[in-house]
Order: C-alpha cells, then structure tokens, then sequence
C-alpha cells in the first residue's frame, strides 16, 4: 500500500526526496522575505567555538534521543496487532512535518492565516462524510477523541439550558415571555434542537433593540455565568425543589473518558446513566428504551445520549437506526435527547459506503454485500440523524497526532459558548471561523494537525478510490483471522485448550479467549490468558528484535451477555470479576502478507500462540 513508508522502508527514497524539498522549500521561504535585510548570524558568528560546541552537543544528544526511539514499539510492523495505532500515512507525515518549520497554532486566523482555514474544510469533510449539512454544521480538530467527546457535553449542555436562560434573561428585563418559553422547567428543558434557532434569533433581536449583547444577557442567566448552586437555586425558587438536574446516558460499553467528564463538568458520576449491551457489545435499542422512560416518568431530563460506533475494546457498531426510532419516539412523548455518536475509532469506516471514480476490487465487493457489512451501512447511514460526532483522524485517518476532531450538526450552537478574547479575536469579525478558539474548549493547538489530515484527505479520498478502500482491507484481515481461528479451532479438539472468539468483527478487531478446558474457576482460566497477554504484550526490552509479535488485552466481565450465553464459560466459578481477554486490532495492511517461513503472520501468529499454550500448561502436544 503506497500510501505508506512500508515496514522496511521500502519508499525510503521518495521519502528523502520530499523531506529535502519540503526543507529546502522552507529555506527559501526565509531568504526571500525581505532578501536585502543583512543576515542575522554571520559567518564568523557560526564559526565561533561556542557554535561549535553547541552543534557537536546536538549530534551527541540527538544521537542518545534516536537511539532511545529504537525501543518504541514497532507499530509499522505486520507483526504488530495491538492497539488502534499505525505508522502514519506519507501525507500526514510530510504535511506534519513541512508545517511544523512554520508552527502556526490554530486558535485564530492572526496565528495561523493558512491553517484555520485546512481545519474549517477537514470540518465540513467529516460532516459531509456523515450527511450533516456541510453550510450549517460546525466541525473542527481537537488534540483527541476525549476533548471532543467533552466538547459534546459543553455544547449540549449550553443548548439544554438555552430556553431557561431566555426565559430568565426575558423576565430580568420585563420583557413578555414568548409563549414557547412560558411553560414549565420539564417542558423548557426539552425544546426540540429544530426549534432552538427561531428562539434564539428572536431573543437575538429583542436584547439588539435594548443595545445588549445577545450571547452575553444569555449567559448571565445560565449555569455558566451564575455557577451551577445559584441557577440551581433559582430554578427551585421558580419552580419548586421538584426539579431535576439532567443525566448523560450512555453504554456499558463507552470509553473511560467519560467517566472523568464527570468530573470535569461536575456533572456526578452518579448522573451518568448506564444502558445495558448486548452480546455483540452494541447498546439495547430496548434497555434504552427503558431508561428513556424512567427519566421521562421521573421527569429528569437528559443532556444527551452517548451511542459508540467502534468500540475500543471490540469495534461494535451501535445500532443507530434503532436508538435514533427511540429517541424520535421519546421527544414526541415530551423527553428530547441529543444523541452524540462516539465514532473516534470507527468513523473513517463510514468511506467505506461512499462510492469513489474506480470499481473495487471483486474480493472487496463481495465483503461490502455481506449481512454484517449491510448492517454497517444502515449504521453509517443514520448518523445523519444524530446531533454530534467524534471521529479520531489519528486513529483511523492515519494521520500524526493529536488530531481528534469534533462535529456538531447545528453549528449555530457554537455561539452559545463563545469566549472572545481581544488580543486574538477582534480583527476579521466578518469571517465565521476565524475566530476558531472561541469557540472550542483548546486554546493554542497545532496546525501542523490540520494541514496532516487536510493533506491526507486530498491524497486519499473519503470514499472506496482511498480510505474506503483501505478500510475495506482492513475489515477483510480481521474476518479472515476470525475464520482462521476457528478452523485452527478444529484442530484442537483434543488440545487440553480451545480458543474462543470473543466476537465476530464488525470491522477490523477481534477478541480471542483462550479456554482451559482443565480450568474450573475464572482465575484459574485468567492465568493462561494472562501469561500470553504478557507474553505478547509490550514489556521492558533492550531490543526490540526481542518481540516476535505484538497483541493487546481487555477485560470482560462474567456477567456479561458473552459469558453468559457460552456454555463452557457459563460453569466456571465465578472467583473474579473479569475475564481476561486477547484483543487484536488490524491496522496494519500486511498481515495478510507471508512471513519469511512463508505463512501468513497471522497464520504464524496462532502457530506460536498454541506453542506458548502448550507450554504454559506443560503437556506437549500429541
């Protein structure tokens, strides 16, 4: 695959050829500006004995960082099938790093006048690649998926408390109410997202016609600008102490990170609602459901809804198009719910349906018409419906990081948590975007990030001639290490072990249990998943020639829809809470290549994992 430098720097030459362009491109960059200004450091300046010794320390020291860089892990590797991470692409490695000589930070067009503008576009190209409305969503790049997902909550949040902060901000000027804000806390804390916009440009107008600043009236009635216990306490004073503060709901599947937001947005733990999984790991349409109706019953309102496509531990794909019926269902019984669609990990997946110039190769058409590929569409597909995105360009986009970004499908939220800044923000007041750090929790970030993914987006396309492709590939890796797995499966019926595969993929991870058919108790089984995790896991080494290959590890919990159902797992005494569990992640494109004993490296792979399970349970095979 040409798109990358390859894992023997098989495009080592063109990779030099561009580096020296982009370098010597920068050099002539600085002479010619003002050429006639005399040089700053002369030439006997640089021949000084203390210039000297400064580039012979850099050569010492740089020799020590790059020797110390051989230990990393080898992620470039198709021996490497750990984590969701990979060499990045050729153009997100050049534009990286042709853009960091220039170091523009992308918190307004005064610090990054080229930068801002590749981000806004990366933007309205993700939220096109999800069928929002490219002219009407608002959607940037972040240092990751966590600041995104956060962002999710911010912008929400302020949208929740929008028609509350109206309300009051209309009677603090003894203004008559409109009547789509003259209702109760319940009814103003669940106004349609469509329905938002009207009463905001109305409200726009009237505080305009007093010579307020619309943005600033707002916030000073909102959690925001009054602290969370004074618009508590107003709210009861209005209302009665019947009131109920909002809850996140979400997956027992979603990322850790939320948890922490917690307490990042002093939300409470305890305000974060779990919705039971299914045995694929997806969100139940039904168990969602029913805590809908709980919060509706209850009248808690919801802030938003978090949906994962592309679990980290096993890349399940909620069923969207289900949760979407619950939730439209929902807010026409008076409960609206915002649904965020935590895509950091499976985003770039949703190119796989988008149609490029060329036909697909007959082995990758037959794997897009399968039944689970399908499903994957219909799941893409009906992100449209949904409110936000986080979508993790270093992740899947190949792209350096941190480049994480955010997608808000009604970008005029964004001004409901403008922060201006005058040093920064006041030039340019006519272009929409240039003001980018404004709107968006990060301050100075790089917009060497933006011109990686911008770049990489022009080099491969976001639909089946690029990344669909590639994705495509990937996807085909893991079905046929997970067929492979079970036809080696057959030839351990007599093995004192089995391997069980924790799921079918969805797209391109694959979770594997190795069964000790002499265990019975899940410790005792959690001792050989164990010893492999660190057999094949990263570890302290002085070389890496000292890995053979690479894997991650999960937990899953006894009690979990998988366990359950299975019934050699089901009998296990349950002396642990969680089972340890294999995890492989194929971002690499070669796996599939032979390795040098001239099978697959993952056929390779099992034959070496079954040596390691024979060896750890001492009884040699027969």
């Amino acid at each position: 695959m040409y798109y990358f430098l390859g894992p023997k720097s098989e495009q080592r030459a063109f990779l030099e050829d561009v580096l020296s362009l982009v370098v010597n491109d920068h050099v002539y960059w600085r002479r010619n500006f003002h050429p006639k200004d005399p040089p700053t450091l002369s030439f006997p300046d640089l021949k000084k004995a203390e210039a000297d010794q400064f580039r012979e320390t850099f050569y010492q020291e740089l020799f020590s960082l790059i020797s110390d860089l051989k230990l990393d892990v080898p992620f470039f590797s198709p021996r490497y099938m750990a984590h969701i991470i990979s060499e990045p692409s050729l153009p997100g490695l050049v534009a990286y790093m042709a853009t960091m000589f220039y170091n523009p930070n992308n918190v307004s067009y005064e610090a990054s006048t080229v930068t801002i503008q590749y981000e806004l576009e990366v933007g309205q190209q993700l939220a096109a690649l999800f069928g929002f409305d490219s002219e009407r969503s608002f959607g940037h790049l972040t240092s990751g998926g966590t600041v995104a997902n956060y962002e999710s909550l911010w912008f929400h949040k302020a949208a929740k408390f929008l028609p509350v902060a109206m309300r009051f901000a209309y009677e603090a000027h003894s203004l008559t109410v409109p009547d789509d804000l003259s209702g109760d806390y319940w009814e103003l804390m669940n106004v349609l997202p469509q329905q938002l916009e009207a009463l905001w440009e109305s409200f726009a107008q009237q505080m305009m016609l007093l010579e307020h600043q619309p943005v600033e009236e707002m916030r000073k009635h909102s959690p925001t600008g009054m602290g969370e216990r004074a618009f508590w306490e107003k709210v009861s004073s209005v209302w009665g102490r019947c009131t109920h503060e909002p809850v996140v709901l979400l997956p027992k599947t979603a990322h850790y990170s939320w948890q922490r937001a917690a307490g990042v947005f002093g939300i409470g733990q305890q305000r974060f609602l779990s919705v039971p999984v299914d045995r694929r790991f997806r969100m139940c349409p039904e168990g969602y459901q029913q805590m809908l109706e709980r919060c509706r019953s209850e009248q808690i309102p919801v802030l938003e809804t978090v949906s994962v496509v592309g679990t980290t531990e096993f890349g399940s794909l909620d069923n969207l198009v289900d949760l979407v019926a619950v939730r439209d269902a929902s807010a026409k019984q008076g409960l609206v719910s915002p649904i965020h669609v935590d895509a950091a990990f499976g985003g770039y997946f949703a190119t796989m349906f988008q149609e490029g110039e060329q036909p697909l190769d007959p082995s990758l058409q037959a794997l897009l018409d399968q039944p689970h590929m399908k499903e994957g569409e219909k799941v893409f597909s009906a992100i449209r419906h949904c409110d936000s995105v986080t979508v993790d360009p270093h992740k899947m986009g190949y792209a350096p990081y941190g480049a994480g970004a955010f997608v808000l499908r009604d970008g005029f939220l964004r001004h409901f948590v403008s922060q201006s800044a005058s040093y920064c923000f006041d030039q340019r007041t006519g272009e929409d975007g240039a003001h980018l750090g404004q709107y968006i929790l990060e301050g100075s970030k790089p917009g060497a990030a933006a011109a990686a993914v911008w770049f990489s987006h022009r080099m491969i396309p976001l639909n089946t001639d690029g990344y669909g492709k590639l994705m495509l590939g990937l996807c085909a890796q893991a079905t046929q290490f997970y067929q492979l797995i079970n036809k080696v499966n057959e030839r351990l019926e007599d093995a004192p072990f089995c391997f069980v595969p924790v799921n079918a993929p969805s797209i391109n991870v694959v979770g594997l249990l190795v069964l000790d058919k002499a265990a019975s108790t899940v410790s005792g089984n959690n001792a050989l998943n164990t010893f492999l995790i660190q057999r094949f896991g990263v570890r302290d080494v002085e070389s890496i020639q000292q890995y053979d290959y690479l894997v991650s590890h999960t937990s899953l919990s006894v009690n979990s829809a998988f366990a359950s159902e299975h019934a050699q797992i089901a009998k296990l005494t349950q002396d642990s809470e969680g089972l340890d569990v294999l995890r492989f992640v194929f971002m690499n494109p070669w796996t599939e290549k032979e390795a040098q004993n001239g099978a697959t490296y993952q056929a390779d792979f099992l034959e070496r994992l079954i040596e390691e399970c024979y060896r750890f349970l001492q009884k040699p095979p027969s």
